[in-house]
């Protein structure tokens, strides 16, 4: 598996260079670990340490930023906790039944799953999510894109390390430029991020499919 920088590490380059770059993205101060808490005991779920390390930096964006991801923000732990509970109170109700997704190895096969954490957000409903929960104990943390209108759930990176490594990398080379108007060029984090969805970067072991176990 190839190793990447510190979540930590990437986090403040990217937040420098949005300081220098990009004015329009805003973050927020570091977040409160009582939010953090509150978090974990009701939802549950198995909270990242990666992902609490970046909220010890940032606390996501304002309201008003332009969006770090590519025009999309990175959400506060409040705004976290909000959408979770959302998709999971929406999905109780029954608003997605009977709708699959792709099947895909690599993820439940379920149109939304708790063990799916929201990190950034279209503002419109759409989430890069943790994955906590995989079919495969050894993707836990790999990164997805849920668009909940639309049943494609394209895997973005082995772990948010990996991810935020590829973000820094694209965008000290110059791979995007930042408009105050417009915010970032078209929608190139989203989709350059998304190359290579299925190959997570090289994680070794085994993929499950219906029950039976491949190589891979």
């Amino acid at each position: 598996m190839p190793n990447h920088p510190p979540v930590t590490e990437s986090f403040e380059k990217l937040m420098k260079w949005m300081l220098t770059t990009a004015p329009g993205v805003n973050f927020r101060p570091p977040a409160n670990p009582d939010a953090i808490i509150n978090f974990k005991e009701k939802s549950g779920v198995n909270f990242p340490e990666e992902l609490e390390q970046l909220l010890m930096i940032a606390d996501g964006e304002m309201r008003i930023s332009a969006g770090a991801i590519g025009n999309w923000r990175l959400m506060s732990i409040n705004e976290i906790q909000a959408a979770w509970g959302w998709l999971r109170q929406i999905s109780i109700k029954g608003a997605f039944e009977g709708l699959l997704p792709e099947q895909s190895p690599y993820l439940q096969n379920t149109w939304w799953h708790p063990g799916w954490i929201p990190l950034v957000s279209s503002d419109t409903g759409n989430f890069y999510c943790i994955d906590t929960e995989p079919p495969e104990s050894k993707r836990k943390g790999q990164v997805l894109l849920f668009m909940q209108d639309q049943p494609d759930r394209p895997l973005v990176a082995a772990n948010l390390a990996a991810w935020l490594d590829r973000i820094t990398r694209d965008l000290y080379d110059g791979l995007y430029t930042f408009d105050e108007v417009e915010g970032f060029n078209g929608e190139a984090f989203l989709w350059s991020s998304l190359e290579g969805k299925h190959l997570l970067d090289n994680i070794p072991g085994s993929i499950i499919v219906d029950g039976d176990t491949f190589k891979c």
